[in-house]
């Protein structure tokens, strides 16, 4: 369906995070003359997710407001975009090219942008209330500023999960006083489907030498919560129930298009969605030709991939539409850093993916210390991890990653 003839080619970016704002502007750099539409569920512009699970804030009657203002991302402000903030594309006929949103509008476009990206993975329906606790997941601002309202009456906290999200919180927590308990049913310890178990149960130990309550296993999931009431009225304490036990990606409004969404939206080296013309996928959502192991496809939800995929995604489009062109394919180099209780943790590469892993330097009963780990598959390395309290390894750990990007 080309534009009509004297008018503005429209492109509609569904999703308003970051992938979808550098997509955007990936599109206004490559200089095509089109009306450039975001759509997003929430009620704000981009902001910076991984903020929300960063910072102490004092206590303060401003609270809500100074959260949003550290959270801030350049290029939000942005009005050469058309923002629809609060609007939720509700399903995506791709032959056609139409939108159909919540608020009952169709909105017809030339060229798409899928950054729909990925709300929590929750063990029962939406949040609520059992016989005990409140129970909440953490995913968006309205999310954030809730929890550190109940963070600064240092309560008692129980987080399900120990990936990123619920290691950064179990942290936060602590800074502001809380009693925490975690609980992780599946695993042995924190980032054990990246690091392994040997790190991971070290990362679980670490934990517990910081005042917190880490269960695994059975022990786990004897405390795990159904949301079933034990009698009826409010609860009996309403403490804070926090599940972080991962994501699903948001996709059911693609469904009826022909698409793999087995596990986000497949896309190939360049984030073009096969085999419709003109839509590119990008972000969280986005799983693509993994540049790391030949052949197999990964889906990454790291901050510094969803700013790589969404430009490429951004460029590709514009290319596609007569704009410039796209020589290079993904090539994303996977690295992400967090901090747990003092201890700063950096990993880069495709862990995952290892079949074999190696101390460097260091010792994993001493992580304060500094650990330098190396991660291989038949032989050659294909990830790092490097753990410590200073930064007493860190000349090595960039060796390493010279050496992983020379691969």
């Amino acid at each position: 369906m080309p534009p009509l003839a004297g008018s503005r080619p429209r492109i509609g970016i569904v999703g308003s995070g970051i992938a979808g704002l550098r997509a955007a502007k990936a599109i206004l750099r490559c200089e095509v003359d089109a009306r450039i539409v975001l759509f997003g569920d929430e009620p704000h512009r981009t902001y910076n997710r991984p903020g929300l699970t960063k910072k102490r804030y004092p206590l303060t009657d401003s609270l809500d407001m100074m959260i949003a203002e550290d959270v801030k991302v350049a290029g939000a402000e942005n009005d050469a975009l058309t923002w629809r903030p609060g609007i939720r594309v509700e399903t995506a006929d791709l032959r056609d090219r139409v939108l159909r949103l919540s608020t009952g509008e169709t909105f017809e476009y030339d060229g798409l942008v899928i950054a729909a990206g990925v709300r929590p993975r929750t063990s029962v329906r939406g949040n609520g209330e059992c016989g005990l606790h409140t129970h909440r997941t953490l995913r968006g601002l309205g999310d954030a500023r809730y929890i550190h309202h109940r963070f600064q009456a240092s309560e008692k906290i129980t987080i399900v999960g120990a990936g990123f999200v619920a290691c950064e919180l179990a942290s936060l927590a602590k800074e502001y006083g809380c009693e925490v308990l975690m609980l992780e049913a599946l695993r042995r310890g924190p980032f054990e489907s990246i690091l392994g178990e040997r790190v991971s149960v070290a990362l679980g130990r670490w934990l517990v030498q910081h005042d917190i309550t880490f269960l695994t296993g059975e022990s786990a999931r004897e405390l795990l919560c159904d949301l079933k009431p034990t009698h009826p009225g409010p609860p009996s304490d309403g403490s804070l129930f926090i599940e972080a036990i991962g994501s699903v990606p948001n996709v059911e409004w693609l469904h009826g298009n022909g698409l793999d969404l087995s596990d986000g939206v497949r896309v190939d080296e360049y984030m073009r969605v096969a085999p419709w013309a003109n839509v590119y996928a990008a972000g969280d959502i986005a799983r693509y030709p993994d540049p790391w192991t030949a052949g197999n496809l990964t889906r990454m939800e790291f901050w510094k991939n969803a700013i790589d995929t969404g430009d490429l995604a951004g460029r590709s489009l514009a290319a596609s539409m007569g704009h410039g062109s796209v020589t290079s394919r993904i090539g994303y180099f996977p690295s992400m850093s967090t901090e747990v209780l003092g201890l700063r943790i950096q990993i880069a590469g495709n862990p995952r993916m290892s079949d074999a892993m190696e101390i460097v330097r260091g010792d994993l009963d001493r992580l304060d210390q500094g650990v330098l780990v190396a991660y291989l598959r038949e032989g050659a390395m294909i990830g790092a991890a490097y753990m410590d309290k200073g930064a007493r390894f860190n000349s090595d750990y960039i060796e390493l990653l010279r050496s992983l990007r020379e691969r």
